[in-house]
């Protein structure tokens, strides 16, 4: 085989397509079988003119053969990662998880424009429910990426023989341009994850707003009516009347019990799996590098959002342990409840570890995500933690 052909890169499968029904058969004869596709439909026969199928499927036979005695040599010279490398990158527009992923964003992106247009009454559940669907696909989206830029990689750092640089070259571009555009389709996401996230902690900070006032009122009650058992109790053991129960106190009880149990259903829950899907859309549109220019502004105003519930979320978790603490109704140990106080600064730096742990998953080549960025991302969110109003370092 001349230098010159060698060079050349395989003939396209729509391209041979095309001359298979334009050709003669002794033209298509003298095609060379080894820059012929290695793909070809097994019923790819079928489609060709009758008067030239004799001599496509002898080309199409010496194809086979050569490519299988090729892929022979790349295994036996590069080993077995390289030929999967190179059969990926054939496979790039086939993935059923990257195809999934397109059209569920393609439908939220629909859904999204109703919804800020205001056309159509869509709720903000409904959006958050659609974002949340496409949460649980990115891990395999994300991975995708991973592994095609691996795989990229890989045939980089290959010198294989003059005749296959093409194949190779050719297979490095195809995965690029599938990792590239898996990249923009998580861009595209992130973008609209952030917006969404932030309109609902908005959401969920006016909620925990109008039931605030409810709530401080039913605190009040309950320390009243504490005072009074608290007195109740004092009387019935100074009575001397060891066998009459203390009725009044056993009301009282029920009372305060009652009342607890009402205040605790004016809070708004806060979850920890809601600060971490929260924390998830800021921290991914602030890293990649598509993203975070667009988003500067927006980010900051959605991180004082997450810090305003990861504090109210913390608050929480402290009352609720400080109740414990107070209620000599409740067999349970208040230390075991008071570790919560401390949570805001160790859920953030917890999320942060689990991060670099995933960084396999979601860092690629394309989105030159660096560990740096990371690093840095968890120390101004830690500054501006211990900057908002109501978080207090305790040591």
């Amino acid at each position: 085989m001349s230098l010159s052909l060698r060079r050349q890169p395989p003939i396209p499968i729509h391209i041979f397509r095309k001359l298979v029904q334009s050709l003669s058969p002794d033209e298509l004869s003298r095609l060379p079988p080894e820059k012929l596709p290695d793909n070809i439909p097994l019923d790819f026969v079928e489609e060709v003119p009758l008067y030239s199928r004799s001599a496509v499927e002898s080309l199409i036979l010496a194809a086979n053969s050569y490519h299988l005695q090729q892929r022979m040599a790349i295994q036996e010279q590069h080993g077995e990662d390289v030929l999967t490398a190179l059969d990926r990158a054939k496979r790039t527009g086939n993935k059923a998880n990257v195809k999934i992923f397109r059209q569920k964003l393609q439908d939220l992106e629909k859904l999204h424009e109703q919804w800020r247009s205001g056309g159509e009454e869509i709720s903000l559940q409904r959006l958050s429910a659609n974002v949340k669907t496409l949460n649980g696909l990115l891990m395999d989206v994300r991975s995708e990426v991973a592994e095609t830029t691996q795989a990229a990689r890989l045939l980089r750092e290959q010198e294989p023989e003059l005749e296959l640089i093409p194949n190779f070259d050719q297979a490095i571009d195809r995965l690029h341009r599938h990792a590239d555009d898996i990249e923009h389709l998580l861009a595209r996401y992130y973008l609209i994850r952030v917006g969404v996230t932030h309109h609902e902690m908005q959401a969920k900070a006016r909620q925990i707003g109008r039931l605030d006032e409810d709530a401080r009122e039913l605190g009040e009650q309950i320390e009243q009516l504490r005072e009074e058992l608290e007195r109740s109790q004092a009387l019935w053991r100074r009575a001397l009347v060891r066998g009459k129960s203390n009725t009044e106190g056993e009301q009282l009880q029920t009372r305060i019990s009652d009342l607890v149990a009402e205040q605790r259903a004016k809070e708004v829950a806060i979850s920890e799996n809601d600060l971490t899907l929260w924390l998830d859309a800021i921290v991914d549109a602030s890293l990649h590098p598509f993203t975070r220019k667009k988003v500067s502004r927006s980010i900051s105003e959605a991180r004082m959002s997450l810090y305003t519930l990861l504090n109210r979320y913390c608050l929480q978790q402290e009352q609720s342990a400080m109740q414990i603490a107070r209620n000599p109704f409740l067999q349970i140990d208040p230390e075991d409840a008071i570790r919560f106080m401390l949570m805001s600064e160790e859920f953030i730096l917890n999320y942060f570890t689990r991060k670099r742990n995933q960084n396999t998953a979601w860092i690629s080549d394309v989105a030159q995500v660096k560990m740096d960025d990371l690093d840095n991302l968890e120390r101004d969110i830690l500054t501006e933690l211990k900057r908002s109003s109501k978080f207090k370092r305790k040591g």
